[in-house]
């Protein structure tokens, strides 16, 4: 019979979460060297495209090393399946007719099995809205300089009455 419950979470994940009880912490955990992952060969250009933008996300938050290179490596070929397939659906027919019978088009299956293989990769990667909520940084943690990213605020103009 296997575990039950959740997965234990690692004690880098319960400390960025607030844990304050060193009962909770294994505190013997192996820690892999952090290094971030490199971008495996094989990858089609969408799936390298997404490599790159989620580990410039993940940046230097010490979530994922390169001993982890194996689940970046899976959400991004699930988006490229996801961009194939959802390509395809939609140029094509939500039904189709095999032999006078409608019939969902099978496009529809595998657009939800890659959404959610996604959703599921992205929580683990901390990609998500849901998994950035229950992240906490540590002091003198390296931040990306939104303002930078994001350039100077535009100018308004204002139109007067007169």
């Amino acid at each position: 019979m296997g575990r039950r419950g959740p997965a234990r979470a690692p004690d880098a994940a319960k400390l960025r979460k607030g844990e304050t009880r060193p009962s909770r912490l294994n505190g013997l955990e192996p820690l892999p060297r952090h290094r971030p992952p490199s971008m495996p060969k094989g990858l089609d250009p969408v799936a390298r495209a997404a490599w790159r933008l989620a580990v410039r996300e993940m940046g230097s938050s010490g979530l994922i090393t390169a001993a982890d290179g194996h689940i970046p490596r899976l959400y991004c070929e699930a988006w490229s399946r996801y961009r194939q397939a959802a390509d395809m659906l939609a140029g094509s027919a939500p039904l189709l007719n095999d032999r006078g019978h409608l019939t969902k088009n099978p496009l529809h299956q595998v657009v939800r099995d890659n959404a959610d293989h996604i959703r599921l990769l992205a929580r683990e990667l901390g990609l998500s809205p849901a998994s950035w909520a229950s992240l906490q940084l540590l002091p003198g943690a390296d931040l990306p300089d939104i303002d930078a990213d994001l350039g100077p605020p535009p100018r308004l103009r204002v139109v007067g009455d007169g």
